[in-house]
């Protein structure tokens, strides 16, 4: 039985965002640690208005291998969408630096996988303290020739104005999760973030991505880059720019049967597919 702690050093948080409401079930900061300690870990960063129950299933494969494993609620985050509209970049991006300057100076061997959004977190984290390998899956990274929905200054500009828009969301079974007592939060959480577009997170969002796309071109850690066939968030062309950009070892692995959600897929071999390939890296 693995056991939980639902918390991460709260030294993380210095300088960032904090957080009005408590988070739900779903997101809660978790580690997982070894009696007696390891000499590795895996620090693991979720996406856009997610949450870090959604990396339960490779943080818990990864701690069986032998590391030990921080996943970190990133600000504005499950909590609420007061608490979302009132998170900026550079409270995500400090969050992940915070984590790594604590955990290269606790541990001999440190690693970093994002998700989503969380690759470019992790993309721009790393850029400050470097690591020497990156898992980036799905990753929503900026790649050339990308353009946001609407030009930057435009799209902050109507930031301004109104905070957000609705959009349609509705509850999807077929997405099997793994924090515990799942999916008890999803109808929260849909109602909180995934019901509306949130006009200056998506500023941030866009931003963050440009960002990271600059950042690559200089990385040096090795860099396994995930794609998915089923993937209509983000597609495969930021895994390719990853592919080439930089000067680490580079791994591609494509997923064709997964989605965006690849760690939590409704194609269970896919889902298998996609740990494993974590696994083989970073246990490499």
């Amino acid at each position: 039985m693995i056991a939980f702690r639902y918390s991460v050093p709260p030294e993380w948080y210095s300088g960032v965002y904090q957080d009005v409401k408590m988070p739900c079930k779903a997101g809660r900061s978790f580690s997982l640690l070894h009696e007696g300690g390891s000499g590795k870990a895996v620090l693991m960063i979720h996406g856009y208005a997610g949450y870090p129950g959604e990396l339960v299933r490779p943080a818990r494969d990864l701690y069986e291998k032998g590391f030990d494993i921080y996943v970190p609620r990133l600000p504005g985050c499950g909590t609420s969408g007061s608490d979302f509209a009132r998170s900026r970049r550079s409270d995500w991006i400090r969050t992940a630096v915070n984590a790594l300057n604590d955990l290269t100076g606790c541990y001999e061997e440190v690693s970093v996988l994002g998700h989503s959004m969380g690759a470019a977190v992790a993309v721009m984290a790393t850029s400050a303290v470097p690591v020497k390998k990156l898992v980036l899956a799905a990753p929503a990274v900026g790649y050339p020739g990308m353009r946001p929905p609407k030009p930057l200054p435009v799209m902050y500009a109507y930031s301004l104005i109104r905070k957000r828009i609705p959009t349609p969301w509705h509850h999807q079974s077929e997405y099997v999760m793994y924090y515990e007592d799942a999916p008890a939060d999803d109808d929260y959480l849909g109602g909180e973030y995934w019901s509306w577009v949130y006009i200056r997170q998506l500023y941030e969002l866009y931003a963050l991505m440009l960002e990271a796309e600059a950042v690559m071109k200089k990385e040096t850690a090795d860099i396994l880059a995930i794609s998915c066939g089923k993937d209509q968030i983000v597609g495969d062309k930021s895994s390719l720019y990853i592919s080439s950009a930089g000067s680490g070892r580079r791994v591609h692995v494509d997923i064709p049967e997964c989605t965006h959600f690849l760690f939590y897929d409704p194609d269970k071999k896919g889902e298998e597919k996609g740990v494993q390939a974590v696994i083989d890296f970073l246990a490499s």
